[in-house]
């Protein structure tokens, strides 16, 4: 119990410890956070309560309508939440002609009493370049009225929009948190409430120390009708620059939600021209209406512009093709945005895309595979930089086939070969062009597709091999380059066995013989063969060979017995020595326990001969009591020195065969002997001495396992 205690004990003091630790760190982190933020701030650009109270190291000041960094201590007409904000609403926003017209403005959520505030200071209502007296009365800022005359533009029917603002003392702007409570609209006529702003553009936007209004209404609108209207004020004081400093950049750049571009495609094209690029553009048929567009992208003309305006009415779908880079611009790899630009009465006004698009010049490093049928349906990967670059692409296989697009990456395009105009086999570049303009070949022409013809094997190869395999298989034919793998078999009997080849060209193909199983005493097998190969599209098929006769040749693997020497040679002697491989190819000796070389001078069908090789370790070869014999891959065998082998060998003493004649021929009399003297009594027990007696004398090998590939 005790222990429990104290395991609790320490658990509720680990739980606190880190409640603490935690405490710390959030706190920390929201200092830091602050502080960042303080650094990062600069309070005076926000030009509503709204705004500025948003940021923790701002606070608005209700008497000078500023917004300053938060004071240690605030004071009552201070506000440092957005929530605290004093809210303006104006009661009227249009009015008719020959009315009376009073300018009021409601204030509410006035938690720091700043309409009391007002009440002590002078009100003045500014009507365009006009003073009107204002006034504090029932939470309301009230303007004295006035009559207003529309000043008529003969382009137009009579709407006129007017800029109101108040000012505190003289040179305190009251700032509202909305800048359309700045504006009202004059008519001449009754009108719609719900028709005054349908199929028109109403633009506010503030940068660079000003603030502008934009409003445009096409002949549609049922109020107005067609109807423009432009202002743009200092926003240090609110005075009106003169229509003579507008548009010095060629225009004004609308910058609003209701004249924008939308939906930008593609993101880039090839520097040298005939993209057709998309985009789409909010309102711009009241934008257009009466005027000419004309559209640019990244600094490129982009002619013949072609517009459709959508289900929703309000967006237009439009394309135009960018055309060729001139003599003086060959810049490559930049960027720029679409830019619209209507031009008509002054101001010209002008979109610009928050998207930009890059002109680029597409790179072509690889492509797989490099080779495949005539036939066509080879899918080729075309690697490289910039590849997804324009709206079109084509791909063609020099002058005797095209390639099809399937799915088109920035670094990666995928297309399937069409049938040739040849049979193969015939190398031909891959060319790439862009949009009809700019042209491409992988690797700079460095890299060839191949048409290949359908592969065949040769006729009358005569193949052959031993019974453990591992030996080589040479298969001739043609048209393997195009391959992807190769596998050759053999049919023993029921089953089909398979070994790996290794493709070295275009007509040859090596190898390895299967391993399979090989009755003794029997003779030699013809079993049928073929390759199995799979094309670049990963389809399999089997070429057989046409005419073959003898087929696959299974030999014994063979036996070997002993070997002597003579002191400058080495005989190797036993049975079936020289079938079943190539002796150049796959037969090595190896002196034992040394690991030295030697080089094999010839072979027959009962000893191969070898020489010490020249760069080996063995000087003696009377010293040597064994050599590893490899045949292939898979069989090796250990050959023990014959036990009165130094007089035996070339030239020294009776030849292997007198020797092993005179054997043949007391075997032979002994066992005719032996079966006159039991014929009737053990004729199976003679059979079965002669049988033993015949293997005491044949198998002297030792086998030291296989070696694989």
């Amino acid at each position: 119990m005790v222990n429990h205690g104290r395991q609790r004990s320490y658990y509720e003091r680990y739980f606190i410890h880190r409640i603490i630790i935690t405490m710390v760190f959030v706190s920390l982190s929201h200092a830091t956070s602050s502080k960042l933020e303080n650094n990062s701030t600069v309070c005076s650009e926000f030009l509503s309560c709204l705004k500025c109270a948003k940021h923790a190291s701002c606070s608005w000041s209700l008497d000078i309508q500023t917004c300053i960094m938060t004071p240690s201590s605030l004071g009552n007409l201070t506000v440092n939440i957005e929530g605290h904000c004093p809210q303006f609403s104006i009661l009227k926003n249009s009015v008719l002609r020959d009315e009376l017209f009073s300018y009021t403005v409601a204030v509410s959520n006035d938690k720091n009493n700043f309409v009391k505030f007002l009440q002590g200071h002078k009100i003045t209502c500014n009507l365009e370049e006009e003073e009107l007296e204002g006034y504090i009365l029932n939470e309301e800022i009230k303007c004295n009225t006035k009559k207003l005359t529309a000043q008529r533009d003969k382009r137009f029917k009579a709407l006129m929009i007017y800029h109101y603002h108040i000012t505190i003392d003289d040179n305190i702007i009251l700032r509202f948190n909305n800048d359309s409570d700045n504006y009202f609209m004059y008519y001449d006529h009754e009108c719609n409430r719900s028709w005054r702003d349908e199929e028109c553009v109403t633009c506010m936007w503030s940068g660079y120390g000003y603030k502008n209004y934009f409003k445009r209404c096409s002949t549609e609108n049922r109020c107005v009708g067609q109807y423009e209207y432009y202002g743009k004020w200092r926003l240090n004081n609110y005075t009106a620059v003169t229509t003579g400093d507008v548009g010095i950049d060629g225009g004004v750049r609308l910058e609003c939600p209701e004249a924008e571009i939308r939906s930008v495609e593609p993101m880039t094209a090839p520097w040298l021209g005939g993209t057709t690029v998309r985009f789409s553009v909010v309102n711009h048929h009241i934008l257009a209406e009466g005027n000419e567009v004309a559209v640019t992208v990244a600094g490129r003309e982009c002619s013949e512009p072609k517009t459709r305006r959508m289900a929703s009415g309000a967006v237009t779908s439009i394309s135009c093709t960018m055309m060729p880079a001139a003599n003086t611009d060959r810049r490559r790899n930049h960027e720029g945005p679409i830019r619209l630009l209507y031009t008509g009465d002054l101001p010209k006004v002008s979109i610009t895309s928050a998207l930009v698009i890059g002109l680029v010049d597409p790179v072509i490093t690889d492509m797989s595979p490099r080779c495949g049928p005539a036939t066509g349906g080879t899918m080729l990967r075309i690697g490289g930089r910039f590849l997804n670059a324009g709206t079109t692409l084509r791909v063609s296989v020099g002058d005797y086939a095209t390639c099809d697009p399937v799915a088109i990456y920035s670094d990666l395009i995928l297309c399937r070969t069409n049938p040739a105009s040849v049979d193969g086999p015939t190398a031909a570049r891959v060319n790439v062009v862009f949009d009809g303009q700019l042209s491409k070949y992988v690797g700079d022409g460095s890299v060839v597709f191949t048409y290949a013809a359908v592969p065949a094997l040769d006729p009358g190869q005569s193949l052959q091999g031993i019974a453990s395999g591992g030996t080589a298989v040479q298969l001739r034919g043609r048209h393997f380059s195009c391959l992807r793998y190769a596998m050759f078999y053999v049919r023993h009997g029921e089953r089909v066995h398979y070994t790996s080849c290794r493709l070295v060209n275009d007509t040859l193909a090596v190898c390895r013989a299967p391993k399979l199983e090989y009755g003794r005493g029997s003779a030699v097998m013809s079993l049928k063969y073929g390759l199995r190969v799979q094309d670049p599209e990963y389809r399999e098929m089997d070429l057989l060979p046409p005419r073959d006769p003898h087929g696959y040749s299974l030999h014994a693997d063979p036996v070997f017995v002993d070997f002597v020497t003579d002191g400058r040679t080495l005989t190797i002697n036993g049975r079936d020595l020289d079938r079943g491989y190539r002796p150049q190819d796959d037969l090595t000796v190896r002196f034992r326990g040394s690991g030295g070389m030697c080089d094999v001078t010839s072979t027959d069908h009962r000893r191969i001969v070898c020489v010490p090789s020249t760069n080996g370790s063995v000087t003696d070869l009377g010293t040597v009591i064994g050599v590893i014999v490899t045949i292939g891959d898979t069989f090796a065998c250990v050959v023990k020195r014959k036990a009165d082998g130094r007089s035996r060998g070339l030239g020294g003493g009776p030849p292997y065969g007198v020797v092993t004649g005179v054997k043949i021929v007391c075997l032979v009399a002994i066992a005719m002997a032996c079966i006159a003297v039991y014929r009737t009594k053990a004729r199976h027990r003679v059979g079965a001495t002669a049988s033993a007696a015949s293997a005491a004398c044949t198998n002297p090998t030792t086998a030291v396992g296989y070696r694989n590939k």
